[in-house]
């Protein structure tokens, strides 16, 4: 699969050597060498560059993620797939996922896509987060919420290239090092035998290490066994690649989610603010009776109409209005974290 050894050098040598004999004497313009002095034409041909397989090395892929936390921006690529047999039946899976990150501020795309872990029933699934705002698209449906330092997950990451990624041994260095994706690279190839953290019957892969960085800037495998992933059995192709390094990559929230949250009045306040269809929730540091007189306020101004049916105590109101045929409630709620407002039809 692999060419590993590429060596050719090219030389060749016209030589024109005039004899003598019984020919008739030939008179030669002055300056001309004489026909018996030997003539040499050398050409040489630059010799192209040869690939030589190094000793083994023990690498450790379990950080390949590490040196990415350095880089301004990237994108990344990750397919998977895999083609085997299941209680008598052909068992076929693939998953692609494409991804965009901008470390300052804080930006991160995800996209997947595929036959694996139900994500074409969802008609695909899309990750955003920007700063400490979250949006998810699936299902057709928008979510976003408010990521906390309680959730961690800042720097969300659905894939992370180290947990298919771990230790090789006795992987072959190729030299001389390469450029893949405008980085330059070291390259390494490997079989079966220098992966003990699956168990693979046969397998071909390659490595390419930046060497400014440490990170994994491509990486391609194709086995036979038990993927480490989904533990089904078959034949396995995987390939990973980050490029578009340090380039400028514009992140910005699907209009869907903006919509979704600009339909109903918010208190200027709000946090931990969540979104998805015609639900909408949120915290608020003002007293209930300013949420409240907010409410009240507000709802009549953009077109929503107060049924009478609405409950009001001390530390809850229960509001209900209704507009272009569509009644939703307005839920404002005390609590030892501050006001907790609920909007939903």
């Amino acid at each position: 699969m692999f060419v590993l050894l590429i060596a050719s050098t090219l030389g060749c040598s016209l030589c024109g050597i005039i004899g003598t004999g019984g020919e008739e004497e030939i008179v030669l313009p002055p300056g001309t060498p004489a026909r018996d002095e030997e003539e040499t034409v050398a050409t040489e041909e630059a010799p192209e560059e040869i690939y030589e397989e190094e000793e083994e090395e023990e690498i450790s892929l379990s950080t390949a993620s590490e040196g990415l936390k350095h880089l301004d921006s990237y994108r990344a690529r990750f397919e998977m797939s895999l083609k085997g047999e299941s209680d008598g039946e052909t068992e076929q899976w693939a998953l692609n996922m494409e991804m965009a990150h901008v470390r300052e501020p804080f930006a991160q795309h995800i996209v997947l896509e595929g036959s694996a872990m139900g994500i074409a029933e969802q008609g695909g699934f899309e990750s955003i987060q920007i700063g400490d705002r979250q949006y998810v698209l699936a299902n057709g449906e928008c979510f976003s919420s408010e990521i906390t330092e309680e959730d961690e997950a800042q720097d969300l990451e659905l894939f992370n290239p180290d947990d298919v990624m771990g230790q090789i041994e006795g992987a072959r260095r190729v030299r001389p090092d390469e450029n893949v994706n405008g980085i330059l690279c070291r390259h390494y190839v490997f079989d079966e035998k220098a992966v003990d953290w699956a168990e693979l019957s046969s397998a071909q892969g390659e490595v390419w290490i930046a060497v400014e960085g440490d990170y994994v800037v491509k990486y391609v495998m194709e086995a036979e066994g038990k993927d480490p992933v989904s533990q089904e059995r078959g034949h396995i192709e995987w390939t990973y690649e980050i490029y578009d390094v340090n380039t400028p990559i514009t992140i910005e929230p699907p209009t869907r989610c903006e919509a979704a949250e600009a339909q109903y009045p918010m208190m200027p306040d709000a946090t931990d603010v969540f979104a998805m269809g015609d639900m909408l929730t949120y915290q608020s540091a003002s007293s209930f009776d300013d949420v409240l007189d907010f409410y009240q306020e507000r709802m009549p101004e953009e077109g929503w109409e107060d049924t009478g049916e609405s409950f009001i105590t001390s530390e809850t109101a229960l509001l209900e209005y209704t507009r272009d045929g569509q009644t939703i409630n307005v839920t404002i709620t005390e609590t030892d974290d501050g006001i907790y407002v609920a909007i939903f039809d």
